[in-house]
């Protein structure tokens, strides 16, 4: 049976839950941006306060996307902070707010990094992290991180096992015996991946 803490299952909890996908302060309508901002690029200066806002009022999940890089042939540069790196400040902004990936691009991430940082995302905000991941879908960016767009696929499943901690690398354990550990380790919530784990197209 899933705990009742872990956070897909407090997302779900009760007939309808609302959530809000960041940045809060867009920048889709041409004639209300920021002075000197391109198009695609969001205001980002009233983002703690507003994050704030959404906390208080009671939305259940804050959703981030992982955009690397600005190509402005796309038009969107997401919520222009890093992806963990703002996980972590929103997390320290917010009591309640489950936080979202929605979806962090594992082609372009070392796996191992991405599952501690996740897990440390986890324990810092106390069970709120929602991993959602992705095989990404912007070409242009894969060839600037050594990556081939046409091979995504593989390089998403092999992430996908280490994140679950099923990888086929006996390097790394959760022993004590002097070989590699991943940190943090569970510390009495859920790891992200047996929280909260999608996947799907960014």
């Amino acid at each position: 049976m899933i705990s009742p803490t872990r956070p897909l299952d407090r997302l779900t909890q009760g007939p309808l839950t609302l959530g809000v996908e960041l940045p809060l302060d867009n920048d889709w309508v041409r004639t209300d941006r920021a002075p000197s901002t391109p198009f695609g690029v969001p205001d980002m200066r009233a983002h703690a306060e507003l994050i704030g806002q959404v906390d208080r009022l009671g939305f259940r999940a804050a959703w981030l996307r992982d955009v690397p890089l600005f190509d402005p042939a796309f038009g969107d540069a997401g919520q222009v902070f890093e992806l963990f790196t703002y996980l972590g400040y929103l997390a320290s902004h917010t009591d309640n707010l489950l936080l979202g990936t929605a979806a962090a691009v594992l082609p372009l991430r070392q796996p191992w990094l991405v599952r501690k940082a996740a897990a440390s995302v986890q324990a810092l905000s106390e069970d709120r992290l929602l991993l959602g991941v992705a095989s990404g879908d912007r070409p242009a960016e894969y060839p600037l991180f050594g990556e081939e767009f046409a091979t995504r696929g593989a390089a998403f499943r092999h992430a996908v096992d280490v994140i679950k901690g099923q990888a086929d690398d006996a390097r790394v354990d959760r022993s004590r015996d002097g070989r590699l550990a991943g940190l943090p380790g569970h510390t009495g919530g859920s790891h992200p991946s047996r929280g909260a784990l999608a996947s799907g197209r960014r």
